[in-house]
Parts: C-alpha cells; sequence; structure tokens
C-alpha cells in the first residue's frame, strides 16, 4: 500500500511544481489577503472550493481532521481528497488547493529550509495554455532532518527536475515526520488564515503580538505544552541556553500532553485550552501560544538565529504575563 501511494502522488507533480519565493512564506502562518485584494484573485479564491490533501498516514484519522476543518474553516466550501487525485481537478475551475511543498531560499552564507502546507488558487491567464498560480497562505512545518536536508539538495540531486520534484513529494506525503502538524493544531492555523483572508490582511514573520486580555489568565490557568517540544528539548540537551544567562522559571502551572489528548481538548468545545506551539525553520523559531476557545493566537514571537526550544522561551511568555498584569 505505502509503494502505491508513493506511485500514486507523483501525479500530483505537474500541478505542484512553482517556486515559493522568499516574499511568500515568512512565518509560521502567513497569509497574503492584503497583497491580493487588488487584483481581484481574493474574490475569485472566495467563489472556489478548496481541496485538502494530508499525509497519506493522515487518513487514518480522516474524522478528526474534518472536524478541525469544519470547526475553524468557513471562508470557502471544502472536501478533503487523496494527493493523487488533485491532478483531476488541475483543469477544472472553481477550486483552490492546500498541499505540502518544500523549497530553499538562499540569503548570502546562508540557506533557509521551508517546508510548507501551502493555499494555492490557480486561474486561467492571458496567454493560450498558461495557468496563473497565486499563493494565498501557507504554514510552516517543524520537519524532520531527512526532510529539510532533501529539500536544501534539490538543485545538487541527479535527474530531471520533474523526477526530483515528484521525490520530494513522495517524501512529504508518504515519510515526513511534522512536529507541529495534527488535527487540533491544524485547527489553529487554519482559523489565522480563514479570519486573515475574510479580513484582506497580511501576517509575515515579524508579526509579534500578544493578548492583553487572555494571556495574562494564564497567571491562573494552566498552559498545556505537546510532548514534542519535552523530546526535542531533551534530545538536544539544551540545559543552558546561548547566552548563558537563565531567565525566571515558568512557575505557573504547565502540563506535557501527547498528541491525541491535545487534539481532543482542542477539538472539544467545552474544554477551551491555552497551548504552545513550537516551530523551528532552519535557524529560527517561533514560539506561539493558542486558545482554543476559538482557536486564535494569544502569544507569538520570532527569534531569529536562534533554533532550539529553551526553558527561556517560557520565561519570556511569563514576562508578559507579569508586565500586563501590573498595569491592571
Amino acid at each position: 500500500m505505502k509503494t502505491s501511494n508513493m506511485l500514486n502522488v507523483k501525479g500530483i507533480f505537474l500541478f505542484s511544481l512553482f517556486i515559493l519565493y522568499s516574499s511568500i512564506c515568512q512565518s509560521q502562518v502567513a497569509y497574503f489577503g492584503k497583497s491580493l485584494a487588488n487584483s481581484q484573485k481574493l474574490e475569485t479564491f472566495k467563489k472556489t472550493t478548496t481541496l485538502f490533501t494530508l499525509q497519506y498516514t493522515d487518513y487514518a484519522e480522516l474524522e478528526k481532521f474534518d472536524q478541525a476543518i469544519k470547526k475553524t474553516w468557513t471562508i470557502t466550501p471544502y472536501k478533503i481528497i487523496k494527493p493523487e487525485d488533485l491532478a483531476r481537478y488541475d483543469t477544472l475551475a472553481n477550486y483552490s488547493f492546500f498541499y505540502f511543498d518544500g523549497y530553499a531560499e538562499k540569503l548570502d552564507t546562508t540557506t533557509n529550509i521551508n517546508v510548507v502546507y501551502a493555499l494555492k488558487l490557480v486561474s486561467p491567464s492571458k496567454k493560450p495554455k498558461v495557468k496563473e498560480e497565486s499563493v494565498l497562505a501557507t504554514v510552516n512545518l517543524f520537519a524532520d532532518q531527512n526532510t529539510n536536508l532533501l529539500v536544501e539538495t534539490q538543485d545538487q540531486q541527479f535527474g530531471s527536475k520533474r523526477s526530483i520534484k515528484n521525490n520530494l513529494l513522495s517524501n512529504l506525503y508518504n515519510k515526513s515526520n511534522f512536529l507541529n502538524w495534527s488535527p487540533g493544531l491544524l485547527a489553529g492555523y487554519l482559523k489565522q488564515i480563514n479570519d486573515g483572508l475574510l479580513a484582506n490582511e497580511n501576517c509575515s514573520i515579524d508579526y509579534q503580538f500578544y493578548n492583553k486580555i487572555r494571556l495574562p489568565e494564564l497567571a491562573k490557568e494552566t498552559l498545556y505544552v505537546p510532548e514534542y517540544i519535552k523530546q526535542v528539548f531533551s534530545s538536544r540537551l539544551a540545559l543552558l541556553p546561548p547566552s548563558g544567562i537563565i531567565a525566571e522559571p515558568y512557575n505557573y502551572k504547565l502540563k506535557f500532553i501527547p498528541y491525541k489528548a491535545l487534539d481532543s481538548l482542542i477539538l472539544n468545545k467545552d474544554t477551551p485550552i491555552k497551548y504552545v506551539v513550537y516551530t523551528q525553520r532552519s535557524d529560527d523559531k517561533i514560539i506561539s501560544v493558542y486558545d482554543s476557545k476559538d482557536d486564535k493566537i494569544i502569544y507569538q514571537r520570532f527569534y531569529p538565529q536562534s533554533p532550539n526550544f529553551e526553558m527561556n522561551d517560557l520565561s519570556e511568555i511569563k514576562k508578559v504575563i507579569v508586565s500586563l498584569s501590573s498595569l491592571k
């Protein structure tokens, strides 16, 4: 079955082959409503049906993924399809697409690796038999090292561009491990995209934010932390931050929780919780806190050139909580 999937995913190659430029994917969740509003492409998108593709292993939890999408996605009707079915819709109008892709962006002597879950609109071009492709939003995924290496070395691999792209897509849909990916986490990502596009807004990497009302509530509530954060932190033995300075510890309530338990809480409307998402992108990281009550971000901070999770990242959250509480 796995081999069959790896072959089938090649069918989406002609649809998926495109290059994301550095201005396109700039945040853990990025959207470009304001940039596209003047071109009428945003209005065109709102008239489409959005097709969601998942990793092949995700279809075992199809009901949960459908529940997550239904909870937050209101801007268009939607349908979940298999990756190989994308090619059937490539020539049809009135569809937009969520799918996985990856690209490397070279800046001087450094290379940023971006593995993304992207929303794209395909529309007819003025040129015959040519289609215009517009990226409306992206979710940056925290991928495993093998996936990052595959994305980074695309230009160095032997073979045609077609075969290299086929290999990457097959890996993303079949083998890649995304640490910040689950049905519950997807609900939070889609909420940001859905509301941002509805409001014709842009969101990019320097987006720093905290909610002055909700964040201080963590002084009396539990902050839920997905267990992958604990595992990544422990595996790297990051006992001290690079600065050597240990901030005052986060001494409010914390609870490390497995994906399935976290998903159940996030998707249950009767159990609103606040939870952390840690995303690493090459040498950068983004720390976010979501509130499952309405799946909105209540805290976000981007750390350039500081990829590893540190306990100081939680201390920074506490620092903001304390400062906001003192203003009351």
